[in-house]
């Protein structure tokens, strides 16, 4: 039975459009040791083995500023502008694009700012990273084929969180997901026939926050001072 739960469980979530952590390094506030998290795939591993400084990690930064990631060495393809000549512009506005999602979804952490190239952070986080794959996938292949997995969008990156004040990198993990077997009509995180990119990046943001916190859905949350006997 629980074997049966397991890949039931399994399927649902390779057919959910979302991003994944797929590998972390995590730093802990001693700075001495890192623990090195690798996933089997893209949906989590099943044993975890971490060697740390009393394994507490960095928490509640003051305050958390966001640079854009880098794309210039990033493979860029699929629908993603209505023209070849368009594609160097929107690959040049993807990361801007990404930030201002970013931004969105880490100010429930902290105050968060997007830094121009001339500026450097002094306190809290710094987020920065690079993409390595934005494939917009084939909208009319997933309006025919979709739910068997046809015209997939696909986002892949790196991101970094840095600890200004004690200058360490205390999170660094890849980050990989899309609209894997997401048909014509889409879904709240899928687009269908649409830019699928942009639900990715937007998954790609929330999944940043969710990844950060400390308990994101606010589960045990209570609203009475005491509880009956």
């Amino acid at each position: 039975m629980k074997s049966l739960i397991v890949v039931a469980s399994s399927v649902l979530l390779c057919s959910c459009a979302d991003m994944y952590v797929s590998h972390t390094d995590v730093s802990t506030p001693g700075g001495r040791n890192v623990a090195a998290i690798d996933a089997k795939d893209v949906y989590g591993s099943k044993g975890v083995h971490m060697i740390t400084n009393c394994g507490v990690g960095a928490a509640n930064p003051p305050a958390i500023y966001i640079r854009p990631f880098c794309i210039d060495t990033a493979v860029f393809k699929g629908d993603e502008a209505l023209s070849d000549g368009e594609m160097p512009i929107r690959k040049a506005l993807a990361p801007v694009e990404f930030a201002s999602d970013l931004k969105e979804q880490l100010e429930k952490i902290a105050p968060a700012r997007i830094l121009k190239d001339s500026e450097k952070p002094r306190v809290g986080w710094l987020v920065e990273g690079n993409f390595t794959l934005v494939d917009g996938g084939d909208p009319y292949a997933r309006f025919f084929l979709g739910s068997l997995g046809a015209g997939q969008s696909e986002l892949i990156l790196h991101v970094r969180i840095t600890d200004v004040d004690r200058g360490t990198v205390v999170y660094e993990f890849d980050m990989a997901g899309g609209s894997r077997f997401q048909g014509r009509h889409g879904t709240l995180r899928a687009s269908g026939l649409g830019r699928a990119t942009h639900f990715d990046m937007v998954n790609a943001a929330e999944r940043i926050y969710i990844t950060l916190s400390t308990n994101p859905y606010r589960y045990g949350e209570r609203h009475d001072l005491t509880l009956p006997e």
